[in-house]
């Protein structure tokens, strides 16, 4: 268990006020000595002179009345989040190792994990403030459910709680009975002002001892479980299944071998062809790394890219699949490729300041033909930082790169951005292709997206085109451009360069 409380990045520093009217300068320094780090503290005699600190700063204060006692004011200033007044992850950490200890084998324990999906998202667009009450929000409505215990925010936008149920086959029952109450609460969007907006969350499940009976286990197994959870639209919901979580489980280790393999070339690019809906003709590619592992064998971006993302390694790793491309684009070209070639750029690569230097950088090393350069964003990147990214395009645009924007209609403002940054191509997500045939608002969503394209005079690429009936939709809406495995997966270089030669690749889809 870590002896410190490390806050989150994402939460705003917290500026405390301790309000004493009788042993200031003493209560004053007890608490400093006690403070968890990141934690400013004040002293005020009384409450009229701090509302001195409150108004002009725009500071985020918290008032910290001393009545009784200041070890009991302490205990709860270490034991509980000043956000939402629920437990912190100390509180749970201790107790969670308490309840495993008094587990009997009449009861099991669930521990249940809980965050926000696209919480980054809605930061950058509402801001940090908003983003606060949101999660306080949240917290109050899950306070409200019944028979969890020591409900606790363990990040910035994750809660964690415990559940009792009985053993055997009635736990997950009871654990399905209770998360149903939680979605429940959940359901009603949050008014935020004057803006009513949905929350959707994610949750995982562990079961001990069923599943784990050690703390750390526990915990990384309720995640895993959580991020399976993330795969579904909406609130979802996912119980740990080491069939099901194996992979994620035994692929932690993956992370220091990351660096190893960009060092011994280990990165390959595969190459998924766009295809011309009218003429059949290949008219572009996207570009896909690829981790051929000398004992895991080919390992899909899936699976490491995450892995990548959170240790930063995503920056020096992007830079070589831009310049692996750009080599690659030459006997691609050369072999009588049309349209852009689409690399992808991970919202963590825009947290490089060097960037646009970078990548302008390696187009003249690698004398890459940026006229059919395509770099491939998503909204999150977008959200990242707003000015820097725009920065970024304005100056990469500058020397003839285009930019699309990928899984469109998946998050919150697409369509303001659309309107901001130089933005050419819209790319429809797959999983409202997928829906064509089945779905009536999905398809709704495909045809909209077109129609939009098509007025805001940008390109459009469907993905994930996989059977007939999809493909003969879009067709009938005009769509220009499309890509997915009814056409061919991601291939290595060598065979996307024998499928350039073939005439028409609508007729094996028909």
């Amino acid at each position: 268990m870590p002896s410190e409380i490390v806050p989150d990045e994402d939460i705003p520093q917290l500026h405390l006020i301790l309000v004493d009217p009788r042993n200031h300068q003493r209560s004053l320094e007890d608490v400093s000595a006690h403070l968890p780090l990141g934690l400013a503290l004040r002293g005020c005699h009384s409450l009229a002179a701090a509302e001195t600190y409150l108004a002009p700063s725009g500071q985020n204060y918290l008032l910290l009345p001393v009545n009784k006692n200041v070890f009991s004011t302490l205990h709860q200033l270490q034991t509980h989040d000043p956000l939402t007044g629920v437990g912190n992850r100390q509180f749970f950490y201790n107790h969670l190792q308490q309840e495993l200890r008094q587990l009997d084998i009449q009861h099991s324990l669930a521990l249940i994990s809980l965050d926000i999906d696209n919480f980054s998202s809605l930061n950058h667009q509402y801001g940090h403030d908003a983003g606060d009450r949101l999660v306080a929000a949240l917290a109050k409505r899950l306070r409200k459910c019944k028979n969890g215990l020591y409900l606790s925010r363990i990040g910035g936008d994750e809660f964690a709680l415990l559940l009792k149920t009985p053993a055997g086959d009635l736990a997950r029952r009871s654990v399905k009975t209770f998360i149903e109450e939680i979605i429940s609460r959940l359901l009603p969007a949050f008014q935020l002002d004057e803006r009513e907006i949905p929350l959707f969350c994610s949750i995982g499940v562990a079961l001990a001892p069923q599943q784990q009976t050690e703390f750390d286990a526990l915990i990384r197994c309720s995640s895993l479980a959580r991020k399976r959870a993330k795969r579904l639209r909406g609130h979802s919901y996912a119980i740990f299944d080491d069939r099901q979580d194996h992979t994620s489980h035994h692929l932690i280790d993956l992370e220091p071998e990351l660096w190893k393999a960009l060092q011994q070339q280990e990165f390959t690019l595969f190459y998924q062809p766009r295809v011309c809906l009218r003429s059949g003709e290949i008219c572009g590619a996207e570009a896909l790394i690829r981790w051929q592992h000398p004992e895991r064998g080919l390992i899909t971006p899936d699976t490491f890219i995450p892995i990548a993302e959170r240790s930063g390694l995503i920056v020096p790793i992007g830079y070589w699949v831009i310049e692996r491309a750009g080599r690659d684009l030459k006997r691609l070209t050369a072999a009588g490729l049309q349209g852009h070639l689409g690399v992808n750029l991970s919202f963590r690569q825009f947290q490089d300041g060097y960037l646009a230097n970078t990548i302008e950088r390696l187009i003249q090393q690698q004398d890459i033909n940026t006229s059919m350069l395509e770099f491939e964003l998503t909204e999150t990147a977008l959200f990242s930082d707003e000015h820097h990214v725009r920065q970024c395009m304005e100056t990469l645009g500058a020397l003839g790169v285009e930019f699309s924007l990928d899984d469109f209609g998946t998050g919150y403002s697409s369509f303001s951005m659309l309107q901001k940054l130089p933005i050419s191509t819209l790319k429809i997500d797959k999983s409202f292709v997928a829906g064509i045939g089945q779905n009536s608002d999905d398809e709704e969503i495909v045809r909209t997206i077109i129609s939009l394209a098509k007025n805001l005079q940008k390109k459009v690429i469907a993905e994930g085109v996989e059977t007939p009936q999809q493909l003969a939709f879009l067709q009938h809406l005009n769509c220009p451009l499309a890509q997915g495995y009814a056409f061919s997966p991601p291939v290595d270089l060598d065979t996307f360069l024998e499928l350039l030669n073939q005439p028409n690749l609508l007729a094996q889809c028909l």
